[in-house]
């Protein structure tokens, strides 16, 4: 089988969603109440077009690393497969031998 014929599993993605850190929502909430009590409209629509790069930005990195991830899974998956048909190709030689069936 080859690399392109397996399909790609994203199902660890769910693993990495984890929730955040306590800490991290306190974070969040002093931005967003320093957000909404800016009464500057300039400086909230300069935040929110770097806010906007930057979460284009990420999206991308994070997107590129989850299908080399997802690659990589997959190259794992294929040679623990072809190991494992290696291993049950040797026993069984084995036991024939053991058996004295050739």
């Amino acid at each position: 089988m080859k690399e392109a014929d397996i399909p790609l599993d994203f199902s660890f993605v769910m693993e990495l969603a984890k929730p955040p850190s306590l800490e991290d929502e306190l974070q969040l909430e002093k931005e967003i109440r320093s957000i909404k009590s800016c009464t500057d409209i300039e400086q909230v629509k300069r935040y929110a077009e770097d806010i906007a790069r930057q979460n284009h930005q990420q999206s991308i990195f994070i997107a590129g690393c989850l299908t080399r991830v997802a690659e990589l899974q997959t190259i794992v998956v294929r040679n623990m497969n072809k190991q494992s048909k290696e291993t049950f190709a040797k026993s069984r030689n084995l036991l024939k031998k053991l058996l004295k069936l050739e």
